[in-house]
């Protein structure tokens, strides 16, 4: 049974410095301030010898996620209307190389000041990992990629089996309330975005492209699933993109 493993975005409200999307806002006295930090809720993950999570696909094959990492763009806040800069966004920019399994974030993020009103809404903007950025190294999976998830599987009888499912792709994660996001003036307030990690590899049927030679096993039998070797059997790609899009909510 999958473990809600989620990716928590929560934003602290405190003094500090904000940066805009064209433009750096003085700090006022009546303005929020938000301090950004991305983790995961991993307690029980942090008390195992080997921190992991496990889901199971469509097909009845279990797979345990030892490795989950992503990249973050920028995080985006859409300013009310009528706010008295005449802002209509600010942007925590990165990237932000983030760890799902250990909740770390590579840069961690730090505080900027909001004004006060009702935010339409926060983007999560995912995209591939690139040289220039300088947060990852040649050899790493994740470079000119988006999404690395690596772990164990069971399947025809080898329990032993590893896999490596590396993605590239550009998504926006919308996170928006009915009413809008209300900040008042000068408070302070947490506001935790969840993302349901263990959600985003649902819905697949990896066992049947395995079945059907659809996908194959490498040499070692290990499976591999990537940009050179991914016949997007059974939209294995398309649907863990909308699982990231359409798995989140609000604490």
């Amino acid at each position: 049974m999958l473990r809600n493993i989620q990716l928590l975005i929560v934003l602290i409200f405190m003094m500090g410095l904000m940066s805009c999307s064209k433009n750096v806002i003085e700090s006022k006295a009546t303005q929020a301030t938000i301090a950004v930090r991305l983790g995961t809720n991993a307690t029980q993950l942090s008390k195992a010898s080997t921190p992991s999570f496990s889901f199971t696909d469509l097909g009845g094959t279990t797979f345990t996620i030892t490795e989950a990492r992503i990249n973050v763009r920028h995080i985006q806040f859409d300013y009310p209307e009528g706010n008295s800069d005449n802002f209509n966004q600010i942007s925590l920019n990165g990237p932000f190389l983030i760890d799902l399994i250990t909740g770390t974030s590579n840069p961690e993020i730090g505080a900027f000041d909001v004004e006060p009103g009702i935010y339409k809404r926060i983007d999560v903007r995912l995209d591939d990992a690139e040289a220039d950025d300088g947060l990852v190294s040649g050899n790493d999976d994740l470079l000119d990629n988006t999404l690395v998830v690596k772990g164990s599987f069971d399947y025809d009888g080898n329990t032993n089996r590893n896999f490596t499912f590396i993605l590239k792709f550009n998504e926006d994660i919308r996170f928006e309330e009915p009413g809008g996001i209300s900040i008042n003036e000068g408070e302070t307030k947490d506001i935790i975005l969840n993302l349901k990690v263990d959600e985003w590899l649902s819905n697949i049927n990896i066992t049947e492209c395995l079945d059907d030679g659809d996908i194959v096993l490498e040499g070692s039998g290990d499976l591999i699933i990537n940009d050179n070797n991914n016949n997007d059997c059974n939209n294995f790609e398309g649907t863990i993109k909308a699982n990231i899009k359409n798995n989140y909510d609000f604490d």
